[in-house]
C-alpha cells in the first residue's frame, strides 16, 4: 500500500509520481488550448448562417439548438484534435435574443500510459450579423443567375394551371425567388444554374414539352479569364390536353387508324385511345414534336348525352398492340329531349356508363371542322364520348319548404287583418293540403281570440253594473236593519249634514263627486277612516255582509250612503257605551284629537289638489 503524496490515500501499486486518480485530474488540464470564446456569423437578411470552410463561404438554414447548428459550432472551435477527442457536447440554455450560444464539451485525453483523464469545459459564442452574396444580389439588378420560361401557345390555360398545382405538391418551387406571369405562360427565376436544370427536368417528367437554351455575357475578366452568364431556358409545352379530340393527317396515321383519336392522358407522353377499334397508342415527347398535330375538338365543343342503353363488345384486336375495352351504346342528346326521337349507337371506352348516366362528347354532326384533307369514309362514327356527366343542381333554385313557409306567413297575416273569405279560400288553395289544414286551424283560432276579446267588455260591464246594484241593496238593507234596532227612523237634520260633509271628504279623497270644504274633507278623510276599519271588524262578528262601496256616480246616491253612515256611527257608540267605554260620547272628539296633524295636512292637500 502507497500513500498519495498530496492527498495521503492509500492506492495500490507505485502510482503515477506518487499521486493518486483525483490528484491527477486536479493538477492536470487537458482543455489547455481549446477556444473559450467564438465568433459566428449570421446573415440579417434570411438568417442563415455561415459554415465554416477552407474554400468559398456557404450559409445554411439551422434552427436554434439543432443538430446542424452544433455541427457549425463544434467547427468553429479549434483545438480538437485526436489526442484530446471529443465525447460529448451538448448546448447550455441562453436567451434567443441574448446573440449569444454556449456549449458544454467533454474532453478525454490520456494524460499517462494506461490512464484517461476526462474533463468538462464550455465554450461561449458570441453571434455577428453579415450579409450573404445572395441577399447582396437582391439590391441590385443582378438578381437572378438562370431564368426557365414555360410557354403554352393555345386557347387555353389547363395544362399550366395542373403545372402549377404539381410543382406545389411535389415542392419544386423552393429554390425560386421569383415568379412572372407573361401572356402565353410563366417565368421561374433561380440564383444557380443548377436549379434551373433541376426544376426542367421535374418539368419534362409531368408534360409534354421541348426545351432549349441561351444565354448572355455579363462580365468577365481578362486577367484570370472568368465570364459571367445569364442563361435562360425556354421551355413549350404540347398545346393537347385530356379530353381532347386530335386529328391525324393521312401521312401521320397508321395503318388502320382513324384520323380522330380520344386523348386519355397528357403526362411525359400523350395516349390516345380509338373508341372504334380499342387500339391504345403512346406518343412521346420527342416523336410529338418531330411531327406534330393539331387539337380538332376542345373542351368548349362538349355536347351532353344520355346513355340509352350499353353493351360490352368483345373484339379481336389485329396487328397486336395495347387496347381498352370497348362497349357499345345508344345515346341521345339531352337538347333534343321533346322535340325529336334522334338517337345515335356509337362505341366507347367508357365501360363504367349506365343506363340513364349522362356523359359528355363532341358531336362532329353540329360543328364545322376545318380539316380539308378529312377522309370522311375513314371516320367510323359521329359521336365520340370522353367522360361522365353529374348535372350540376341550379344554384339559384329556391328551397321548396322556405317559399311554402313564408307564403304561409303571408297568408296568415291577411287573415288576422281581417281580408274576405275568398282571399282566404284561394290562398288555402295555392297551399298544399296539409298547409291548407294548418291555416284554417290558424285562422278559426284568431277568429276566436277577436270574439273572446269583443265580449269581454261588455262582461265587465255587466258584472260592474252588478256590483253596484248588489252593493246598493246590501247597503240599504244593513241601513234599515240598523235604523229599526236603534228605533230611529230618521235621524236630525245637523247629523244628515254632518254626515253628508263627512261622506263627501271622503269622496274627495278618493277622487269621486262631492261636495264640502277642502278642510272639512281632510278632517273627514281622516276620521273615517279609523272608523271604517272598525266598522268592519264589527260587521264580521254580527255576521253582517258588508262590501267596499264603489264610487258614486250620482248626487242622488248621496242621502240614503249618509244615513247608513251615521247609522253605523251611532251602532258603535251604543256597542260602546253598552261594553263601559268611559268615554263613548266624546267619541269622536276623541279620535279627531289622537289623528296624527301630519298625516291630516297631508291628506287634506292631497284632497284639495284633487279639487
Amino acid at each position: 500500500m502507497v500513500l498519495c503524496c498530496i492527498c495521503g490515500m492509500t492506492m495500490e501499486g507505485a502510482g503515477h509520481a506518487g499521486r493518486c486518480t483525483q490528484c491527477l485530474q486536479k493538477e492536470i488540464d487537458i482543455t489547455e488550448g481549446i477556444s473559450r470564446k467564438v465568433h459566428l456569423y449570421r446573415c440579417g437578411t434570411c438568417f442563415r448562417w455561415l459554415k465554416p470552410t477552407g474554400g468559398q463561404s456557404q450559409y445554411i438554414f439551422a434552427d436554434l439548438e439543432s443538430r446542424e447548428l452544433l455541427a457549425i459550432c463544434l467547427k468553429s472551435v479549434k483545438g480538437i484534435s485526436k489526442e484530446r477527442s471529443l465525447v460529448n457536447a451538448s448546448f447550455i440554455w441562453t436567451e434567443p435574443h441574448s446573440k449569444e450560444l454556449k456549449v458544454k464539451l467533454t474532453l478525454q485525453k490520456e494524460a499517462f500510459p494506461g490512464i484517461v483523464v476526462q474533463q468538462n469545459v464550455v465554450v461561449e459564442f458570441r453571434i455577428g450579423n453579415q450579409q450573404c452574396r445572395d441577399c447582396m444580389k437582391s439590391f441590385t439588378r443582378h438578381t437572378w443567375e438562370s431564368n426557365v420560361q414555360v410557354r403554352q401557345r393555345a386557347d387555353h390555360r389547363r395544362t399550366l394551371l395542373a403545372l402549377e398545382q404539381l410543382i406545389l405538391k411535389h415542392k419544386a418551387h423552393t429554390q425560386l425567388i421569383k415568379v412572372q406571369q407573361t401572356k402565353e405562360g410563366m417565368d421561374f427565376f433561380f440564383t444557380k444554374e443548377q436549379d434551373a436544370q433541376r426544376f426542367v427536368s421535374f418539368v419534362k417528367g409531368v408534360c409534354v414539352v421541348r426545351h432549349h437554351e441561351s444565354k448572355h455575357l455579363v462580365s468577365q475578366n481578362l486577367n484570370n479569364n472568368t465570364q459571367r452568364f445569364k442563361r435562360t431556358t425556354c421551355v413549350d409545352v404540347c398545346p393537347i390536353c385530356r379530353d381532347d379530340l386530335t386529328f391525324l393527317p393521312p401521312r401521320l396515321a397508321r395503318a388502320g387508324m382513324p384520323p380522330y383519336l380520344i386523348c386519355t392522358r397528357a403526362a411525359a407522353a400523350l395516349s390516345l385511345v380509338d373508341p372504334w377499334t380499342g387500339r391504345k397508342v403512346e406518343v412521346p415527347a420527342l416523336e410529338y414534336f418531330k411531327k406534330p398535330f393539331n387539337v380538332a375538338m376542345s373542351q368548349p365543343h362538349l355536347t351532353e348525352f344520355v346513355v340509352l342503353d350499353i353493351n360490352e363488345l368483345e373484339l379481336d384486336l389485329l396487328g397486336g398492340g395495347k387496347s381498352v375495352p370497348i362497349f357499345e351504346a345508344e345515346v341521345a342528346r339531352v337538347a333534343d329531349f321533346g322535340k325529336n326521337d334522334e338517337r345515335s349507337v356509337i362505341r366507347t371506352h367508357l365501360g363504367f356508363l349506365q343506363v340513364g348516366d349522362h356523359a359528355v362528347g363532341y358531336d362532329l354532326r353540329t360543328i364545322n371542322l376545318q380539316n380539308g384533307d378529312v377522309e370522311w369514309e375513314k371516320v367510323p362514327q359521329e359521336v365520340y364520348l370522353v367522360r361522365k356527366h353529374v348535372p350540376e343542381k341550379g344554384k339559384n333554385k329556391k328551397n321548396k319548404k322556405a317559399a311554402e313557409a313564408a307564403k304561409q306567413r303571408k297568408d296568415r297575416k291577411k287573415a288576422a287583418a281581417g281580408t274576405g273569405d275568398d282571399d282566404d279560400d284561394a290562398a288555402a288553395e295555392a297551399l298544399p293540403e296539409g298547409v291548407a289544414q294548418d291555416e284554417e286551424q290558424a285562422t278559426a283560432a284568431n277568429a276566436n281570440d277577436n270574439e273572446e276579446k269583443q265580449a269581454q267588455p261588455n262582461l265587465d260591464q255587466e258584472e260592474d253594473e252588478d256590483d253596484d246594484d248588489g252593493s246598493d241593496s246590501d247597503m240599504e238593507a244593513a241601513a234599515n236593519a240598523l235604523l229599526d234596532t236603534l228605533g230611529r227612523d230618521d235621524l236630525p237634520e245637523e247629523e244628515v249634514k254632518d254626515a253628508g260633509g263627512e261622506e263627501g271628504e271622503e269622496d274627495g279623497e278618493e277622487g269621486e263627486e262631492g261636495e264640502g270644504d277642502g278642510e272639512g274633507e281632510a278632517e273627514g278623510d281622516g276620521a273615517e277612516g279609523e272608523e271604517e276599519d272598525q266598522l268592519e271588524t264589527e260587521q264580521t262578528q254580527d255576521g253582517q255582509a258588508n262590501s267596499e262601496e264603489p264610487p258614486s256616480s250620482s248626487v242622488a246616491e248621496q242621502p240614503s250612503k249618509t244615513a247608513m253612515k251615521a247609522a253605523e256611527r251611532e251602532a258603535r257608540r251604543k256597542k260602546k257605551e253598552s261594553d263601559g267605554y268611559p268615554d263613548a260620547e266624546n267619541d269622536k272628539t276623541d279620535d279627531f284629537d289622537d289623528f296624527d296633524d301630519s298625516k291630516r295636512k297631508r291628506k287634506g292637500g292631497r284632497g284639495g289638489g284633487r279639487r
